[in-house]
Parts: C-alpha cells; structure tokens; sequence
C-alpha cells in the first residue's frame, strides 16, 4: 500500500512537472508570437509615417505660399511694420518692457498676437522659404523636418519668426538691435525676421 501510494504521488508530482513545462513552452510561444506580432505593427506604423509624409509633402506644396524674408530694419524701411510694430514685437519677445521702458512705459499693452499661433500651412510656407533661401543644395542632410519656427506676432501678412535649423544655424545675433528707437534684446540667438508672402 505504501509503494502504491508513494507511486502514486511520484505520478502526481512528475504530470505537474510536466504540465509546467508543457505550460512554460505554451507561454513561450505566445511571448515569441506576441513579439513578432509587435515587430510588424512596428514596421507597419513606420509604413504610415512614411505614407503620411508624403501625402503631407504633396498637399503642403498644392497650399504653400512663397515668401521672402526682410529683418525688422529692411521690413521697417519698406513700411511693411511700423514703430507700434516693433513694440509689439519687442514686448512679446523680450518678456515684457525690458530694454524699452522709456519709449514704452510700465503699462504698455502691445498688440494682440492674432493669430495666436500660427497654421500649419503657413508654418510650412515659412520653413519651405527658409529651406529654399538659406540650405538648399548647401547641405543635403537637411529635411524641412530639422527646421523650426518660432512664432511672436503678425500684422499686415507680415509674420515675425525666428528660426532655427538643427546642426546649422544663421543670422545668430549676441547684443540688440535698435529699430527707430525700439530695442530687441538677443542672448546669442537667431535675430528675429520677417516673413511676408509674395
């Protein structure tokens, strides 16, 4: 009775041994399933991206606006902005007052920023008129994906960025600019410019 019963349990013990590892390569196959099926998901949203891309780069040059940049001297001598522009523009990129506290006071309130932010459309005209004047054929690992916008303001169609291009820069500026008066304060940055469509 005591062999049978110690069988018995020897039995037991080697069909849950073996259950177990019937079990652990069950769940090893589903692992293995789950991440080949996660592979191609992969795959596939990288397709889509590519897709995207492309579809986004056929409708943007159906909308693109051509443009052409001025700095705020060249943009002010042409009248395109006016010395209430400038402050405006001085306000939202210098924090408020600083620098221009004689010709503003303490409670100048500059021209709403209208837009508040600017499309994607026009962003893109804006990064395609850089693309074209500054990078071009100069350096081909650049994409209008390395080039950003920073937006401050617009009035009369004529749009105040600065920009920037990752592994390359231009117009950087230390010190100020003063235009009639108005002073824009730089910390070893891209100098603001205006953008204007054509």
């Amino acid at each position: 009775m005591k062999k049978l019963f110690l069988g018995s349990i020897v039995t037991v013990l080697l069909a849950v041994f073996l259950c177990g590892c019937n079990a652990g390569a069950d769940l090893q196959k589903r692992v293995d399933a789950l991440e080949e099926s996660n592979s191609r998901l992969e795959e596939r949203v990288d397709e889509l991206e590519r897709e995207n891309d492309l579809l986004w780069d056929m409708m943007s040059e159906m909308g693109l606006k051509d443009g052409e940049f001025y700095t705020l001297q060249q943009a002010y001598d042409l009248k395109l902005i006016t010395q209430e522009d400038l402050k405006s523009i001085a306000y939202y990129h210098n924090g408020g007052v600083e620098g221009n506290e004689e010709i503003m006071g303490e409670n100048y309130q500059p021209q709403p920023k209208t837009p508040e932010v600017i499309d994607k459309m026009t962003e893109r005209s804006i990064k395609q008129t850089f693309y074209n004047k500054y990078v071009n054929d100069k350096h081909d690992s650049i994409t209008l994906k390395d080039i950003g916008v920073s937006y401050y303001w617009t009035c009369n169609n004529c749009i105040a960025v600065k920009i920037w291009c990752n592994g390359w820069g231009y117009g950087t500026m230390c010190g100020e600019e003063i235009v009639d008066g108005v002073k824009i304060i730089y910390n070893c940055v891209n100098e603001i410019k205006i953008w204007r469509e054509k």
